[in-house]
């Protein structure tokens, strides 16, 4: 009987020591479990941080470096919390930005272990560049130019046969004569943007998607197509510009929209901005077939509504405004390519 409760005492002195190192075992599972759990956390909360406050700062890119820096810097500060330590540094061509945010972690119960804090660190970089995918495009296009002046007013109007332009510089309509055979040319390469009368501009209607109907293309010419298309895209012809009176009033009704009569202030969501896709070349204005000719789009770029002059619309219509430098639509796909350079930007993140 002595030596059975001798075993017993022996037996739970094992069990003792066996429960006490599977506690030590277990507290310090927890320890990691729950420790590693908060430091993930931290950490996905101050790449958020600078992600968002990199993307922000890019928005001021490349003009505004300083600025850039000040509105990275009021993200980090909205998004962060109090101790977090951040750098921002602009890149040598002011063409992108990086964000670094780093924050000290108090541990709970790894402490038992003896690890007093833990550092995270996380970093972004935005870049600004040409914009390669817009969304809100207008169901028109216009051709590629040698150059856009930004700081002119353009005049774009239905091009026809004797037709009047107004003259930007003096405000006045002038009268320009065609070539008697003007619809057997390819007068968008011809004439809008040329040497000889560089403010004027002609446009072509496009499919947006096959086989639009007429009143879906009234409402994305008012409001612009919500899905988003890139450089390489095909559109698909629809006609010439014709200065209907359901297309001229879509037209106004988005300066009526918009109380901003200043270019210099203009932002993509306003509705006197327009975002036109721009192409390599057009058809000639007396092609017929319609749907199955495709025409790829070359870049993008962004037009401020002014005034519309509807008169007795056909080939009275006209509208006038400048083309923007440097609007930037936002977080989307960029590209370096100078040849799609239009002035339209985005900005993304590259790390």
């Amino acid at each position: 009987m002595k030596d059975i409760l001798n075993a017993l005492k022996k037996e739970k002195g094992q069990s003792l020591v066996l429960f006490t190192l599977m506690m030590v075992v277990f507290l310090g599972l927890s320890a990691l479990v729950i420790d590693i759990g908060m430091t993930t956390v931290s950490k996905a909360e101050i790449q958020n941080a600078a992600d968002s406050a990199a993307l922000a700062g890019a928005l001021e890119l490349p003009d505004n470096p300083s600025q850039a820096i000040v509105v990275a810097e009021e993200y980090i500060e909205m998004n962060g919390k109090p101790g977090d330590i951040a750098d921002v540094t602009i890149g040598d061509d002011n063409k992108s930005i990086t964000v670094t945010i780093s924050r000290v972690n108090s541990m709970f119960f790894a402490k038992i272990l003896g690890v007093k804090e833990s550092t995270v660190t996380a970093d972004a970089t935005a870049s600004i560049g040409v914009a390669a995918s817009v969304p809100w495009i207008v169901p028109f296009v216009i051709p590629k130019p040698e150059y856009f002046d930004f700081d002119k007013v353009y005049v774009m109007r239905m091009y026809g046969s004797g037709a009047y332009l107004d003259y930007p510089d003096t405000g006045y309509p002038r009268n320009y004569n065609y070539p008697s055979d003007y619809r057997n040319h390819s007068e968008y390469k011809n004439y809008p943007l040329s040497n000889r009368y560089p403010y004027q501009f002609d446009y072509m209607n496009v499919y947006i998607k096959k086989n639009t109907n007429f009143s879906n293309y009234i409402h994305w010419l008012e409001y612009g197509y919500h899905e988003t298309f890139s450089i390489n895209d095909d559109m698909y012809y629809l006609g010439p510009s014709s200065g209907g009176k359901e297309s001229v009033d879509a037209f106004a009704r988005r300066v009526t929209r918009d109380p901003n009569t200043d270019y210099k202030k203009a932002k993509v969501g306003d509705s006197r901005v327009m975002l036109i896709p721009v192409v390599e070349s057009m058809l000639k204005r007396n092609t017929s077939t319609k749907g199955n000719v495709p025409i790829k789009i070359v870049g993008f770029v962004g037009f401020f509504i002014e005034k519309v002059h509807k008169n007795s619309y056909g080939e009275s219509f006209w509208f006038e405004g400048r083309f923007l430098e440097n609007l930037n639509i936002g977080s989307g796909e960029v590209t370096f390519d100078t040849d799609a350079d239009f002035g339209l930007r985005a900005q993304k993140l590259v790390r």
